[in-house]
Formats: structure tokens, C-alpha cells, sequence
């Protein structure tokens, strides 16, 4: 059994995904994690814990549809739902992601909803690129399955719609392996996903997320082993 820790929680996220078949895991390689609380080492997750989460600075969200690039920005991420645990000996955790103060900068002729949120993501906590930590996200229903849906409206919107994001997400662990914080950040962008062994995209075309989401459990230090 391999103990590391990934330190972070869920996110993002933002979490708009895709899936690369066949390649998915090509770069990042697993090795079984747990989740741990309390002061370093800290003590094994006994329990399911809630989790929260917070956006670093602004989120983006890119991607083309027909030919046209949409961009989407958000002011915060919410985690909903969400929840970390130790199951079959490794970090897992589940949740929803909700990209909240989101606004439309490409097309200017179209409009989105204010608020984003994912369908019910599952979380794998145990992945590795030499001493890099990474975080896999991908839908509950399936990698195959609507990551993220949004509608793209208005008038005179050339692609007026409703569109869905499918597939996998990597994010990069901010701490090392066995570092317990209060608060763990991740990252994303594209670099980073295709690093990984991930893929987003909206159709055929790809699709990236850049931001970087704070998680916590309550202010009780955390991360994995």
C-alpha cells in the first residue's frame, strides 16, 4: 500500500472536464493515499468530512463551439455536496462544483447564467508525476458522462444552446506530499491536465480550465500520506 499524501480537496474545478480515451493516465501514475487530519503526521480519516472551498484570484474557462471561442470567467467557487473519505485503502472524495459571479467575455453577443455548477464529480487523490501531486476529477456517472452544462442565449447569439463539458480533470497539489494545512490549494490549467494524462473538451473541440480553489475541513489541518 502506498501512502502520500495529495494535499487538497476537490476542485477545480472548475472543473469543466473531458477524457482522453486510452490515455487518460498516461502521465500520472496512481499510488494508493490516505487522508489525514490534525497537527503533522496528523492521524488517519476515520470519517467522511465536509468540505469547503474558496477561488484564488479569477477562474477561466475556454473552449470553442463552432468555431467561435467562448471564454467564461468566475468570481468564486463553491464546493456543494462535498465530502472526503478513506475507502478501499485510498483518498477519495465526491461533490459538486459551483462557479458563482460568472460572467461571458467571448462571445460578446451572447450571454450565460451567473452561477455554474458541475454534475456530481468523484475525486481520486492518488496520483503522482515524480513528487508532484495531482487530483483526478471526473464525473460520478462516468467519465463519459456531462461534466459541466451551460446554456450560451441572447439575441443576436450565433450560438445560442446548451452545451456540456464531458471527460477527466487533473489538478496540482500546492503542498508536498504529507504536508497538513488548514487550508489546501490546487491548481488548474491546461499545461497542467495534459501533463497529467487528462482532457477537457466541449464536442471535439478542447476545452481548459486556469484558476486555483483554497479547500478546507473546517479549519482542522489536513491532506494525505
Amino acid at each position: 500500500m502506498r501512502l502520500k499524501k495529495l494535499g487538497a480537496t476537490l476542485v477545480v474545478v472548475a472543473a469543466f472536464g473531458a477524457v482522453l480515451a486510452g490515455s487518460a493516465f498516461a502521465a500520472a501514475t496512481t499510488t494508493d493515499v490516505l487522508w489525514y487530519t490534525g497537527m503533522s503526521p496528523g492521524s488517519v480519516l476515520g470519517s467522511p468530512a465536509t468540505v469547503t472551498s474558496s477561488q484564488v484570484g479569477v477562474s477561466t474557462f475556454e473552449t470553442t463551439i463552432s468555431s467561435m471561442t467562448v471564454e467564461f470567467h468566475s468570481t468564486n467557487i463553491e464546493c456543494v455536496e462535498c465530502k472526503i473519505e478513506n475507502s478501499g485503502g485510498t483518498a477519495v472524495g465526491h461533490g459538486k462544483l459551483k462557479f458563482t459571479g460568472v460572467t461571458l467575455a467571448k462571445p460578446s453577443s451572447c450571454t450565460t447564467s451567473s452561477t455554474i455548477t458541475t454534475n456530481m464529480l468523484s475525486l481520486k487523490a492518488d496520483y503522482m508525476i515524480g513528487s508532484v501531486d495531482y487530483i483526478l476529477f471526473e464525473p460520478s456517472a462516468g467519465p463519459g458522462s456531462s461534466f459541466l452544462p451551460f446554456t450560451l442565449s441572447g439575441i443576436p447569439c450565433p450560438i445560442s444552446g446548451t452545451f456540456s463539458a464531458k471527460g477527466t480533470m487533473f489538478v496540482e497539489a500546492e503542498k508536498t506530499t504529507g504536508t497538513q494545512e488548514p487550508e489546501q490549494i490546487v491548481a488548474s490549467s491546461a499545461t497542467i491536465n495534459t501533463t497529467a494524462g487528462g482532457s477537457l473538451h466541449v464536442g471535439t473541440p478542447a476545452a481548459s480550465l486556469a484558476g486555483e480553489i483554497k479547500f478546507s475541513i473546517g479549519g482542522t489541518p489536513f491532506g494525505t500520506h
